[in-house]
Parts: C-alpha cells; sequence; structure tokens
C-alpha cells in the first residue's frame, strides 16, 4: 500500500513530527510504502530544522514544504489556501511517479483540510487523526462547526481517545469516528532499581500541562518525606513562572528542570524515577504515559482526560481531580509510605502498556485503509 503522511514540522526534535514519524516507521515495517509531506512556515527559522530539502529517513522520504502564513489571522482561511497552493505541484509530482492508496493527514484544522482537498482534486481516500488540541481547542474557540466540516469531507476521522470521539460527535453527531489509542516504542527498563523517593514529569512546560499543581503538591509533601526529588524534563513558555513558583514555595533544592532532552534520555529517568506525575488537562491521549507505564513507573493522570482509556484509578494507575494539589499529594505520600502498593501499580501498569505499541497501533490503522480502500472499489470509484 502506497500510503501518503501530511503531517506539519512541529520542531519537536523529530524529522517531523515524533510520534507520527513513529507510526510511518512501522507502517513501512509491516510492508507499506510511505512518504511523508511535512508543510514548513516560509521563513520561520526552526531550532531542529537546519535544512529544507528532501531527505529520506528510516526508508522514509520526507518533503518539507514553504508556505506562506499570516498567523493567527490568517488562520481557517488564507493560511490553508496557501499550504494547498503550496503542496500540490509536488503531489502531482508524487502521483506520476507512484499512485497513492491513501492519504492520511495528522490534526484537523490544517492538516486534515490539505487532505480533503487532495482527495476532491484527485479521488484518493483520506483519514484524518485528530490528537486533542486540534480538536478541543478549535471547539473551545467556537470553531466546532469548521472542524467538523473538514471532517465529514474525509472519509474516516480517527481519534486517539474515547473523549475526543465523545467531543466530535457532540458537536456533529453524523460523523465517522474511530478511536485508535496511540502506541509508543516497547524498550527495555534501563533500570532495574527505582530511586525510592523521585517523582518526574515531562512534557511541554504550557499552562494546561499543570505543572504548577505538581510543585504545590510538592511542597505539602515535602513536609513530610523531605527526602522527595522532583525532575522536570521540557521546555516551554512556562519555564520562569514555574521557577519563581519554586522559589515563592521554598522548594528549589527539591527541584531540577532540565529542559528538552532526547527520548532516550527521557526514557532512562523514567526507569529510575518511582512516579511519574501529568496532572494536564485538555490532553487527547498522551503518549508519555505509556513509556512511563512501560519503565515501571507508577503514573498518575488527570480524570476526564484520554487518559482515563487506559487507567484504571488505583489499579493500574492512579487519577486524579483536575488542579488539586492536596489530592495528588495525598496519593504521592501514599506510595512513598507503601512499597508494595507503588509496585503492585506499577506492574500492572507495565502490562497495560505491552498492549499498545505502535506496532499494533499500525495493524489497526492498515485494516482501517483496506476497509475504505476496498469500499472504493466496490462502488466503483476511481482513486490515485
Amino acid at each position: 500500500m502506497n500510503l501518503l503522511v501530511i503531517a506539519h514540522y512541529q520542531d519537536d526534535g523529530s524529522p517531523y513530527v515524533s510520534f507520527v514519524h513513529s507510526q510511518a516507521v512501522e507502517y513501512v515495517k509491516q510492508g507499506n510504502h510511505v512518504i511523508v509531506i511535512a508543510p514548513t512556515v516560509f521563513g520561520k527559522t526552526y531550532q531542529h530544522l537546519k535544512n529544507r530539502n528532501p531527505i529520506t529517513i528510516d526508508n522514509i522520504p520526507i518533503y518539507y514544504v514553504d508556505y506562506l502564513s499570516f498567523s493567527n489571522y490568517g488562520k481557517y482561511s488564507v493560511n490553508n489556501w496557501c499550504g494547498y497552493a503550496a503542496i500540490l505541484p509536488l503531489v502531482k509530482k508524487l502521483i506520476k511517479k507512484d499512485s497513492i492508496d491513501m492519504i492520511h493527514a495528522h490534526t484537523i484544522g490544517f492538516d486534515g483540510y490539505l487532505a480533503v482537498k487532495l482527495k476532491k482534486r484527485f479521488h484518493i481516500p483520506v483519514v484524518i487523526t485528530t490528537h486533542g488540541t486540534d480538536s478541543m481547542g478549535e471547539i473551545n474557540r467556537k470553531k466546532g462547526k469548521y472542524i467538523t466540516a473538514i471532517c465529514k469531507r474525509a472519509d474516516c476521522t480517527v481519534a486517539v481517545s474515547s473523549k475526543l470521539k465523545k467531543l466530535l460527535l457532540t458537536e456533529e453527531p453524523k460523523l465517522n469516528i474511530h478511536v485508535i489509542r496511540n502506541g509508543f516504542y516497547n524498550k527495555e527498563m534501563r533500570n532495574k532499581e527505582k530511586e525510592t523517593y523521585t517523582i518526574l514529569q515531562a512534557g511541554s512546560l504550557i499552562r494546561r500541562k499543570k505543572v504548577d499543581v505538581t510543585l504545590h503538591a510538592l511542597a505539602l509533601v515535602l513536609k513530610k518525606y523531605p527526602q522527595v526529588h522532583f525532575d522536570i524534563i521540557g521546555e516551554g513558555n512556562e519555564e520562569t513562572r514555574l521557577k519563581q513558583i519554586c522559589r515563592d514555595l521554598d522548594i528549589e533544592k527539591s527541584v531540577c528542570f532540565h529542559g528538552y532532552l532526547k527520548n532516550e534520555v527521557v526514557l532512562q529517568y523514567m526507569s529510575k524515577a518511582r512516579i511519574f506525575v501529568m496532572p494536564s488537562v485538555n490532553e487527547g491521549f498522551g503518549i508519555v504515559y505509556l513509556e512511563a507505564m512501560s519503565q515501571r513507573c507508577v503514573v498518575i493522570g488527570t480524570r476526564g482526560e484520554g487518559i482515563e482509556d487506559i487507567v484504571e484509578n488505583g489499579k493500574n494507575g492512579i487519577l486524579i481531580r483536575p488542579d488539586d494539589a492536596e489530592e495528588l499529594a495525598s496519593h504521592l505520600m501514599k506510595c512513598f509510605s507503601s512499597s508494595e502498593y507503588c509496585e503492585e501499580i506499577a506492574d500492572r501498569g507495565f502490562q497495560t502498556s505491552q498492549k499498545l505499541t505502535w506496532e499494533s497501533n499500525a495493524k489497526k490503522y492498515i485494516q482501517l485503509f483496506k476497509e475504505i480502500i476496498s469500499q472504493y472499489v466496490v462502488e466503483g470509484m476511481e482513486y490515485s
């Protein structure tokens, strides 16, 4: 099967988007040909992208295509038109060279828009995956009708959690939506022994990740367990405010900000940490939870978020109320007071993680793609 993946460049240290590339690699391993188009903003300087020339990584050709962007002024309109105009000549060449059986777009508002425009032009089936903020954020901005209109033009929308599916169906009950949860690369634990009084949080330092909630919980925990250490991995516009909170709470000596680290290094920290905390909100799923489970961390997330699909509170992880530092502190202290309790939850979390690899994720997508393509054939539709 020849797959065209569209995922705009996110500058996260990977060739375009880390988890999208992980999935694409698995598509190739399962015998498919994958081409990636990664739209990039014209004139923008990216930290991790020094050369926009086409490149092949992991047997996947990647094309970086510049398009004009007018920031939020052009969102939902001119930016999308510019993006489509920019990639259209390349897609024409790709179709001439190799037929394209399926277009898989990641996020709805921009990449999904490009995909459905290509579907109309070339009659190629389209699947759009929503990962969270591209649907939750737009619905919060009263743009739900806009994104669901794009979804209706695709052959299928895939949500990475039940929460996202329910959210989109609330906006448009007639949408064709499947739930396929994200995967992760299953790698052996780096360390067999945990450092008992350790907490880790990894992710962008942005407001919705709620690192401040963890810091306030830590201040309460330190009163009983002064030996606890908290590692924070990630970068973002909240870093200055979070460091000030540490000073205000007088917990600086117990907290270490590591900034951006490569995934291999993050996994090393996970393998040492007893507890992984991310009490974020508006979280579509969160692959980082799976990675922490695979390294036998006790995982703590937020009720009502995408992680609720796989975490059963008190069994294979812990779920707290949003913004409740006191409840978080209570659970942390319970974990530190009983290594047996920790190990039981961590073991069950580890077993859960083993079922959610990129291999199993890709198999489900490939099956979905085949079903959609076969329907085109039955209906006598021409594509590619």
